[in-house]
This record gives C-alpha cells, structure tokens and sequence, in this order.
C-alpha cells in the first residue's frame, strides 16, 4: 500500500536548489508535509548553454545523476509525488518521470524545448520569460499548448524569470510561488473545514477538481430571488464539474433570521434547490468563518457596477454599514460570489449586483480551462 508523500527538486546549471524558485517551492512542499529530496549536478557548468554539443552532453549527465541519485529511493512506494524542476533540470525531471512512470505532479521553470519530448499531456505547471537568450518564448508557448499543458509567460523575464526591475520582480515571484502552491498542493483553499447544517464539520478537501461558486446568502433579501438561477446553473453545469457551496449569513440587514434548517426547508420549497447548503456563518469580523477570511484576501472588493437602481440601493446600503466599504475587502451584502477553479484558485469575485448571467458565463469559461 502506498503512503506517504515526497517532493524531488531539480535544480538548473548555477541554480541550485537555493535559489528562491527551488527554495519556495521546496519550502511549500515541507509545510504541506512532503518529504523533500534535492538533486545535486557535478560536473555540470554555465557554458554548455552556449554550445549545442555541451549542451545535449549536459542534459544527459543531469538525467544521469538524477538516476543515480534516486537510485536507492522507491517512488512508487508513495502516493503523492510532485517535481519541481529549473532549466536543464526540467528535462531530467521529465525523462525520469517517464521512464520510471512516477505519477508526478509537475511544475517546470524556464524549460528547454526537449523537455516536452517525454513529458506526459498535462502533466504539467510551466513558467517561462519572454526575454530567455536561452530558449525561444514562442517555441515554449507552442509545445505547451501541443502538451495541454497550463503555462505562465512572464513579461520581460529572463532565464532566472527577472526583469531587472526590482519591484516586479517581487511582484512576479510572489504571483508565481502563489501558483505553484496552487498547483503542486491543490491549493490553501483546500486547508479550510466548513460547518454542515446538522452540526458536523467537512473538508474543503471534498470539492478538490471542482469549479467551486461559494456565495454568502439569505432568504429575506432583494436578491434572494438569484436562488433560482443558481439553480439552474447548477443543474446545467454540474455534471462539467461544478459546485456551488451555499453559506446562509445573518450579517446583512439581519434577512436570514431562521434556524440552518428552517432557512433549508424556505429553499428547497420555495426554490427546489440541490446544491450543497452549509451552516449559517458569519462572514465578516470577528468569528467570520475563515474559509471566507481566504476568499476576501484571494479577491478584494472592486466596486458595485452602479448602473442600476440595484447598485445605487447596494452603494446605499453599504455605505450604512460602513462608511469606509470602498477601501476594504469586507463582503458587503448578501449573494456576494467568489469563483475557484479547479486547483483551489480563487479567481473572481462577483458582488451581488453582478447579473447571474454575467456569473454563468466566468463559471463555463473556467469550466472549459479545467
């Protein structure tokens, strides 16, 4: 039986496995309870890059002391495997995962074109600069798009992904660890337990490769009548792969006064519906349920649309409640909406003056990304 959980790093020519895009994503594998294991090259120097004979001789030494390396390690024997792997060793990372036929889940930083020649369909997170003199953004793009693979083109990035601008840099690398975390662990979202109507706790664990809408609601509001389209929705979609996590709230013009029960018997009566409906929650201050702590962080507040007498009466609303709405995160009324896709990215955020349709339409988007 297999158990148990390993990372592997593959590190590049001169960029070894502390160099932060190794370093974070080896760090994200140890606080997700990975054991990590680090390949090391000798031998192996900066200038094969600028001879193409060097060069193929090099990418063989690395395959070669990786299966050296990993010689006395039995990676079948564990269940959840992932690789993180930069420049030539995105290749060794590859040809090993295939030749042994490890599962690996796999994230690749600047890849070479060889790369892709043995790396399963999809079976990848791949991050790459325009700005490479090693390796062509267009060839990249390519070969992604040919494996299915998902892909980060990072502006003006050079083979390290940095531009030479500083505060970009900071900006590109935390966007891209973010991914990575996303990606190689399923996502934070992922971490969160959340409250059942009858008392007993679940697992954001559960909806793990779902498109996920996760509304705050209440069945005394103006906006109450959207039951019906999410409905509809959900009975469309679902079997795409889609969920919609219903969250009763009592936080906004006290307009879901009920029990979890009797706010479920008003909406399955009145609106027949089938998605999962979860335990009334608080959503905002203190004692919010963290999951929506998350979310908030993950997609701020951008504004209503105000183009409607609905928004002008939300602006109004909002503004009761709090004078400063505007400048925080904080959900604002009821029916608010937070889109996930299937790796636990919170993607989107609708306020509750957002057509359903306007909804329907990002949620068949990242359905068909997924």
């Amino acid at each position: 039986m297999r158990k148990g959980k390993i990372a592997v790093i593959f590190p590049g020519v001169g960029y070894n496995a502390d160099k932060p895009l190794l370093y974070y994503s080896g760090k994200i594998a140890r606080e997700h309870g990975y054991e990590v294991v680090c390949i090391e090259y000798s031998g192996i120097d900066k200038s094969c890059l600028k001879d193409k004979e060097k060069m193929l001789a090099a990418f063989n030494m690395a395959v070669s002391q990786a299966e050296e390396q990993l010689g006395n390690t039995d990676l079948s024997a564990f269940e959840d495997i992932i690789f993180a792997s930069k420049s030539i060793g995105t290749i060794a990372a590859s040809v090993y995962a295939t030749r042994h036929k490890i599962p690996a889940k796999q994230v690749y930083f600047t890849p070479f074109p060889q790369t892709f020649s043995l790396a399963e369909e999809g079976s990848g997170l791949v991050f790459f600069g325009n700005r490479d003199p090693w390796v062509d953004a267009d060839t990249i793009r390519r070969l992604c798009e040919s494996k299915k693979m998902r892909y980060r083109l990072i502006e003006g990035a050079n083979h390290s992904l940095e531009t030479g601008q500083v505060y970009n840099d900071v900006e590109n690398m935390n966007n891209i660890i973010q991914e990575t975390e996303d990606y190689l662990v399923n996502g934070p979202i992922y971490r969160y337990d959340i409250p059942k109507r009858d008392g007993t706790i679940a697992s954001m664990r559960d909806y793990r490769g779902k498109v996920l809408l996760i509304v705050n609601t209440a069945t005394g509001c103006g906006f109450t009548p959207q039951y019906e389209a999410l409905e509809k929705m959900y009975r469309e979609l679902r079997d795409e792969g889609f969920e919609i996590l219903d969250f009763p709230c009592d936080q906004f013009g006290h307009q879901a006064p009920g029990t979890n029960e009797a706010i479920h018997a008003f909406c399955t009566a009145r609106y027949d519906i089938s998605f999962p409906q979860f335990a009334k929650v608080n959503v905002n201050g203190e004692g919010a349920l963290e999951l929506f702590e998350y979310l908030k962080k993950r997609q701020g507040f951008r504004g209503f649309l105000m183009n409607t007498p609905e928004s002008v009466h939300l602006d109004r609303l909002a503004g009761k409640e709090d004078p400063d709405y505007r400048s925080n995160s904080n959900i604002k009324w009821n029916f608010t909406k937070f889109l996930v896709n299937r790796i636990g990215q919170v993607v989107d955020r609708f306020e509750p003056d957002a057509g359903t349709e306007i909804v329907r339409q990002a949620v068949e988007m990242e359905l068909s990304r997924s």
